[in-house]
Order: structure tokens, then sequence, then C-alpha cells
């Protein structure tokens, strides 16, 4: 199945909100790095995911710094809380140099756009995202990560790592492509935490989350 046929299954089955692990399986499919599933060793992080309950943070989904054992054990007492969920366990991300959000979504007035700045913590402290109409060619997206305040971030302040720049105007980019394609079939998709690791050295999708659009009366009249 084609990702663009998953989409359709997905918004033929009545989807709204596709959880994280769903999300992911997508955005790996298309070319997009995430984090290790099922680790045999190192430290986890363990979640459940569920339509339904998108910011899994709110509703205790998601436990830090666990050993294997211990994730597989944490993940299924969050199963026992909340039915239908989606197990997930990966490897946590140990080194990261900075934290990023890209996203794609349709403006009313420009239609598909893409968005790229500072994520995790600082999406609430940084109003810094750079924005432009997608798709993003690769000229664009490296351009996207070299403007703004957010470029002093990625180039390394006060000593630190320069992030893989490279590696995120790639993703912006490929993110774009994927969006401006199958924008009658996506209302938004939000990457965030994008973990940037040093230079050439790459980086994660650690959380995404794709918003379907409603079907139409037409796809309504064809199903």
């Amino acid at each position: 199945m084609t990702p663009r046929e998953t989409l359709e299954n997905w918004q033929r089955t009545g989807r709204k909100v596709v959880h994280e692990a769903d999300a992911k399986d997508l955005l790996q499919r298309i070319g997009i790095p995430v984090p290790k599933r099922d680790p045999a060793e190192g430290r986890c992080v363990a979640k459940l995911c569920h339509d339904d309950y998108p910011h899994k943070s709110d509703h205790g989904l998601v436990r830090l710094g666990l050993s294997p054992q211990e994730a597989k054990q944490a993940a299924a007492e969050m199963a026992q809380r909340i039915a239908g969920g989606t197990e997930l366990i990966e490897q946590m991300e140990e080194g990261s140099v900075a934290e990023w959000i890209v996203g794609c979504k349709r403006d009313d007035t420009f239609g598909p756009i893409v968005l790229a700045g500072p994520g995790g913590i600082l999406v609430e402290l940084i109003d810094a995202a750079e924005i432009r109409l997608a798709p993003a060619d690769p000229q664009t997206a490296e351009a996207m990560v070299n403007s703004g305040p957010g470029a002093r971030l990625l180039a390394g302040l006060r000593g630190a790592e320069p992030a893989d720049k490279g590696a995120l105007a790639d993703l912006i980019s490929r993110i774009s492509v994927f969006f401006a394609e199958n924008a009658d079939l996506i209302s938004e998709i939000e990457i965030n935490p994008v973990i940037l690791r040093a230079d050439g050295k790459g980086l994660v999708a650690a959380d995404a989350l794709i918003v379907l659009s409603p079907k139409t009366d037409e796809q309504e009249n064809f199903t």
C-alpha cells in the first residue's frame, strides 16, 4: 500500500487525528528518520498512542528513561488504563544539540504552507518559525534553516556544536512535497520535536501527528 493509499484508507475509516505511532510509520516510509523501536538495551521511552489522546503527556501516557523491560511493563500498564491504544517503545535520543518543529498546513489565503523553527518547549518561548509555500524545494528549505533567530541556535551558541542543518533542510523539503501532493487528504502535519544531532550525524522525528481532511461529497459518493 502506498503512502497515499494509506491516507485514503484512514480517511475512509473515519479517522481524523492519526496518532504518533501510525504517523511515524508513514513518515518513515517517505524517508524521514524516526527513533529505533523496541531496542534491546539502553534507555527507552514508553508511550501509549491513541487518536483520542493526541497530547499524551497531559494524560500520563509517556514514560521516560526506562530500561527495555521497564518500558514494556509501563506500556502494558498504560494500555490497561486506555483501551484501543497502540503501545510504542522507542530508544531515547541522547546527545541532541537542538530541538525543532516542522509542520505543514493549509492556509486560507496562500494554500499549502510549511513552517519550521525552534521546537520542544521553545515553541512557547520563541516565536521564530520560518514559513514558506509548499512544496519547498531544497534551496528554499536551506534558506529557511539559515534564516531568522533560529539560525543562531543551529549554528551553535556559546561553544555548542552546530546542528545538522543539511538533514533538517532535507526533512523540510521532503515533508512539504509530501503534504502538497496530498493536501486534499491532509489538513495538517506536525513533527515536534525534531531531535537534531551534531552536524553530519542526522536527526530523528521524536513525535509526530497527522490531521486528516474531512471527506468531501465527491469522495463520499465515490466510496
